[in-house]
């Protein structure tokens, strides 16, 4: 028995790295071709281009590795079936899967070692190429320029919109830059032409603009702003540098994280979801209660956890209702209407408070952004001071679709991660699954050949990946869990494997 396991494991040893270097190359190859676009005209080292194809290799594997599998135990089998090698083995007393025993195991092994690369390494690889990607978009701007999209050029501050791009001569049109570098004005640019350089030290970036306008709006007061026609502008945007600079500090995507982050990410979700849960019966208690006793004035409830009873809301005496209308002008007048200290675009009374006014524990945030537990009387107020701004029924219909749309963040924000998270066991697992299923099949056609290896494999791949993302898609949209998303492809291409072994055992015998 030791013979016919080396013997096997030594017939597979080949083949299988033969199709991990093969699939990694193809894909790496379609990786060079959709990224070509983005290295071009960088003036970039040639290590800088070898390390973005190097920090791509971790993320193909995770991919390869599986199909490398799979297309061994077709070729193999299917050759050995071909040269009745197998039905000697069948003739000794020995059955198929017995054969695969010695597979099966290294298939364990190999899912574990993945599951381990996927938790570990390809997290760091995934972040570093995406550092590195960012530095390289932000190097020559002018090549990373999306027509009609709105591009950030100056991280939070300057974003530019074109409309068409010259690329050979570094011209937009129809372009329109948003600048919001000074925190007292907001400047929106609008030119029908546009030339980009640099400075000579390549840190400081040009915009020689033509036939446009400025239109400048004060932060202070909204409703009015500001129009300059130009014919000619010259745009100065300091310190964007031309040279390649990687920033580590990013802000990490759910395949940048190993699973104790994601899995720390997505208990802020549930405590959004759990907030927003808890903040809604609140908001309903409580107007119910006002509702039951709206004799009592609003102004003696307290603000508070505590369970004090709040009190209804009643209509304030007349004495005390301002009439916001006086403020505005007659318009023969010409005197100009500010309504920059009105909250929500509604005139100010005397029961709306700015928001300075407010108790500071008012204005607490239901969740901590630390991760830590709600304080239970938090929600209370929160929830609480909501219901004191209770008017009519659409207000109510308002608030309870904002909790509801609160609660779907927060259950979309713990799918999101939990997906990513069974992913990374759901891909290694394949590995076992794809020797269930193929070696059957390859002894059901033994004479299939490279037609057999490459459509089966084609088919296989493009079905259980095509079940993957399906899976994943049901999983951001609520209807299924990220456990049942990530892991039935397994579960269904494992029975099918087994259920084709068990048939060609009868066939064999």
């Amino acid at each position: 028995m030791r013979t016919l396991t080396r013997y096997i494991l030594r017939r597979h040893a080949g083949p299988f790295i033969f199709a991990v270097i093969g699939t990694t190359v193809l894909l790496l190859l379609d990786q060079v071709s959709k990224r070509f676009e983005r290295l071009i005209g960088k003036d970039l080292d040639w290590t800088v281009i070898a390390e973005v194809f190097i920090y791509s290799i971790p993320f193909i594997l995770a991919q390869t590795l599986p199909m490398a599998v799979l297309i061994a135990v077709l070729y193999v089998f299917s050759r050995m079936e071909g040269d009745f090698e197998i039905t000697a083995i069948k003739a000794s007393g020995i059955p198929l899967p017995r054969v695969m025993a010695p597979l099966l195991v290294c298939a364990v092994i190999l899912a574990g070692g993945m599951t381990w690369f996927n938790n570990t390494i390809l997290p760091q690889s995934n972040h570093h190429l995406q550092v590195l990607l960012r530095g390289i978009g932000r190097k020559t701007p002018t090549f990373n320029l999306r027509e009609h999209t709105i591009n950030e050029v100056l991280p939070s501050y300057v974003y530019v919109h074109p409309g068409m791009i010259d690329r050979e001569e570094s011209v937009v049109h129809d372009v329109a830059i948003y600048d919001e570098r000074n925190g007292q004005e907001s400047r929106s640019i609008y030119a029908t032409r546009g030339k980009m350089g640099f400075s000579e030290e390549g840190e400081d970036l040009y915009f020689d603009l033509e036939d446009g306008v400025v239109q400048v709006r004060m932060n202070e007061r909204p409703h009015a702003f500001r129009r300059i026609a130009f014919e000619q502008m010259l745009l100065k945007i300091p310190d964007v540098a031309n040279g390649l600079e990687r920033d580590t500090a990013a802000i990490r995507g759910d395949r940048e994280m190993n699973i104790a982050d994601m899995r720390a990410e997505a208990d802020l979700g549930a405590q959004m979801a759990d907030a927003a849960r808890s903040e809604s019966l609140v908001y309903a208690q409580a107007i119910t209660r006002m509702l039951l006793d709206f004799e009592q004035p609003l102004a003696d409830a307290p603000i508070s956890g505590t369970g004090a009873r709040p009190a209804g809301r009643t209509r304030p005496p007349e004495s005390e209702i301002v009439d916001w209308r006086e403020d505005i002008p007659d318009p023969e007048r010409g005197r100009d209407v500010d309504f920059s200290d009105r909250r929500d675009g509604f005139p100010p009374t005397r029961e709306t408070r700015a928001p300075a006014e407010i108790a500071p524990e008012a204005q607490e945030s239901p969740y901590p952004p630390s991760g830590g537990a709600a304080a239970p009387d938090s929600t209370t107020q929160v929830a609480e001071s909501a219901a004191r701004r209770f008017y009519s029924a659409f207000d109510a219909a308002t608030q309870f679709q904002s909790y509801a749309e609160r609660e779907v963040t927060g259950l979309r924000r713990i799918n999101q991660y939990w997906v990513e998270i069974h992913k990374k066991g759901t891909i290694p697992a394949a590995c076992i699954v794809f020797v269930l299923l193929g070696a059957p099949i390859a002894v059901r056609f033994p004479r299939g050949g490279i037609a057999l290896v490459v459509g089966v494999s084609l088919g296989i791949f493009g079905a259980y990946y095509v079940s993957l993302i399906g899976g994943e898609r049901l999983a951001d949209r609520l209807w299924i869990s990220p456990l049942w998303a990530m892991w039935a492809p397994n579960v269904l291409f494992g029975a099918a494997g087994l259920v084709a072994l068990a048939r060609s055992t009868k066939v064999m015998r």
